[in-house]
């Protein structure tokens, strides 16, 4: 039996590890996309209806559905997580990858196609879409899929049938994904083409009759099954999420005309670094640009480029994956520079000065970002810090692994190492991010929720709608009044009966005797308690919401009335202390909680714009300590609280009273 050769066997090895970079993300659902759509393709597993999408029980006609069954077949096979959810996309982004490949060695070679899927598989924005759910990447499959079928039907002239007809096929796919923009992008980029080619006529060969009928059988069933189900589908969809959404700024995305320039400059990190570098590393030989641009490998791809680069950057909603189906052309772009570097042994211009200007980046945005005082949070906790600190370390390690193979005559070896360590990079960055509960709310209060919950208790969303709740507690909750687009539709059309909830009736709720829980915007939790006289506890935080109930749970109510009696705890003792340490400061958050093994009554108080911590030990409450904070607090799964409340301001003297429970028995 013949063996695999030594170069086969790197290829698969590389190979193998692109997939895991891409596939795993061991982090929760991001919103809001992730959880919108992991939701959408939970609802038809359970209603087992996959023409209409549904999202917490309400009808979504937003977009088509191929990516929401890819995505329900998944969660049918891995169960129902972040595995599942996100499965289709590692398979969208390998289809990429092959793609872009099998473009890349039409165009040019396969040196150039292996250093086009390195730097795309590595470019931090496609690297980000492959962890990520949206239909973007999708998009982006079925658009390579499509030029490349033209491309392959274009080689064969008259007789390039088939390939046309998978043309054809794969803008289906497309309308299927997206919609029309799936249409558009390919048409221009066709268009482009064969102006700057001067070859028009050869729109002639394609076969429009047989293409159009088989583009038709693919995707107009489901379209026309969902105008059938929902009568005011068509009218939706065509103008308010298309028209509406490229002429109008109605969904709110905004953007300047350089938007783009800028996503894109950062989507292609670290390579786009090389673009500003180019004029003034070597000068571009002399030629004739416009001859150039009719050559068929950059005709092709400054066609996909430049004609959806303008599209975009009028549309009037904009959105950084929005450009995402271009990024496969810039990518076979950006290798045939790199392969010229690499050929002329020009490894320092690939590996290190790349490496130098990505050091001047790292360090120039964390200066900017302490200047500006963004992130208050993220600089507590010293995320950007260790972020350009591993951002450096990533542009040492990739230029020394990267050069070190360079120089022993093996480059491209050096460039797949050095595309290695970026991913490995981005994905520690996202992980890193992803795991920290303040910023990646909805698991982590989907968890809190699953331990507390008991049967005939009541989930609601007040003022806000956390769209991957549902996904992870796999049920509908309560909205009142809910800020979200996404309902619009099925708000006004078609909702299960326990999607919406007025106002007035969940006020009585929470005064009530049964158990409501609810996400609450951080600003907006006074507010409610004043509505309805009384504090909520507060059993989880994150960046923007609070997870809220009215009522403790019956074992933690016990566990915390034991802790008061064992310590003899004097409530009152303990706040006076507090106000001789920090006069005049208004108390913000009361907390108990074990410390170290040690029960402690933290009060967060706030004077003259400053945060103050105070820590009391209750069973020592004379050792009372007291920090400088910032306004934004942290949340861990390592903190356990037995009591948690924001009381209202000027109600310091109904501070006893909360802990004690008094209102609670």
């Amino acid at each position: 039996m013949r063996r695999p050769s030594p170069s086969r066997l790197r290829s698969l090895f590389v190979c193998s590890i692109l997939l895991i970079l891409l596939g795993v993300s061991p982090w929760g659902l991001w919103e809001r996309d992730e959880g919108r759509y992991a939701d959408v393709a939970r609802e038809m597993l359970a209603r087992r209806d996959f023409v209409t999408p549904r999202i917490n029980g309400a009808v979504f006609l937003d977009k088509p559905p191929l990516v929401y069954w890819v995505t329900a077949a998944s969660l049918a096979v891995w169960g129902p997580g972040e595995t599942g959810a996100r499965f289709g996309q590692l398979l969208f982004a390998a289809g990429v990858l092959l793609v872009t490949r099998r473009i890349g060695i039409l165009l040019f070679d396969r040196a150039r196609a292996g250093i086009a899927v390195l730097v795309l598989a590595s470019s931090l924005g496609f690297f980000t879409a492959s962890h990520v759910l949206t239909l973007d990447l999708g998009l982006t499959f079925f658009v390579s899929l499509a030029l490349f079928c033209y491309l392959k039907g274009l080689r064969a002239g008259p007789g390039g049938t088939w390939p046309y007809l998978g043309m054809f096929a794969a803008l289906a796919g497309g309308v299927l994904t997206k919609g029309p923009i799936a249409l558009v992008i390919p048409a221009m980029t066709i268009a482009c083409f064969l102006t700057l080619r001067r070859e028009w006529r050869r729109a002639r060969e394609l076969p429009w009759a047989a293409g159009l009928l088989l583009f038709f059988a693919i995707a107009a069933p489901w379209y026309i099954a969902a105008q059938m189900a929902n009568p005011e589908f068509a009218r939706y969809f065509i103008f308010h999420e298309h028209l509406a959404r490229f002429g109008t700024t109605v969904h709110r995305h905004r953007g300047a005309w350089y938007y783009y320039l800028t996503v894109s400059a950062a989507g292609l990190l670290p390579w786009s670094l090389l673009l500003p570098l180019r004029p003034f590393l070597r000068p571009r030989p002399p030629g004739d640009p416009p001859a150039s641009l009719r050559q068929e490998g950059p005709a092709l791809l400054w066609s996909w480029i430049l004609p959806g680069l303008v599209f975009f950057s009028v549309a009037q909603s904009k959105l950084p994956l929005y450009i995402l189906p271009l990024f496969p052309a810039a990518a076979l772009l950006v290798a045939t520079m790199i392969d010229r570097h690499l050929r002329e042994r020009s490894f320092g211009e690939i590996f290190g000065r790349l490496s130098m200007v990505m050091l001047v980046v790292a360090t120039g945005a964390a200066l900017l970002w302490h200047r500006h005082g963004g992130g208050v949070t993220m600089e507590r906790s010293g995320i950007v810090l260790l972020l350009c600190l591993m951002l450096a370390a990533l542009a040492a390690v990739a230029f020394f692994a990267g050069s070190v193979a360079a120089r022993r005559d093996r480059p491209f070896a050096g460039l797949g190492v050095a595309a290695l360590v970026w991913m490995a990079g981005w994905f520690s960055a996202l992980a890193f991010v992803g795991r920290l509960d303040y910023y990646n709310e909805t698991k982590h209060f989907a968890d809190v929720l699953r331990q507390e919950m008991r049967a005939g208790d009541l989930v609601f969303g007040y003022h806000s709608y956390l769209r991957g709740l549902p996904f992870y507690l796999r049920r509908t909750i309560g909205l009142v009044s809910p800020h979200s687009d996404d309902l619009r539709f099925g708000r006004e059309y078609a909702h299960d009966p326990d999607t919406f909830q007025d106002e007035p009736p969940f006020l009585r709720l929470l005064t009530g005797d049964r158990r409501v829980f609810a996400v609450v915007r951080k600003g907006d939790l006074q507010a409610l308690q004043q509505r309805i006289g009384r504090t909520l506890y507060i059993l989880a935080r994150s960046e923007a919401h609070e997870l809220v109930t009215n009522r403790l749970a019956a074992e933690r109510e016990r566990t915390l009335l034991d802790l008061l009696h064992s310590t003899a705890f004097d409530v009152r003792s303990a706040l006076d202390r507090a106000a001789q340490a920090v006069p005049g400061a208004a108390i913000e958050l009361v907390e108990i909680e074990r410390v170290a093994g040690e029960p402690t009554c933290t009060l967060w108080a706030s004077r003259g714009g400053s945060l103050f911590e105070i820590n009391i030990p209750m069973t020592q409450p004379a050792r009372l300590t007291v920090a400088r904070s910032h306004p934004a607090g942290e949340e861990s799964r390592a903190e356990s609280h037995l009591l948690r409340v924001a009381p209202p301001p000027g109600s310091a003297d109904e501070i006893p009273r909360l802990i004690r429970g008094d209102d609670r028995r």
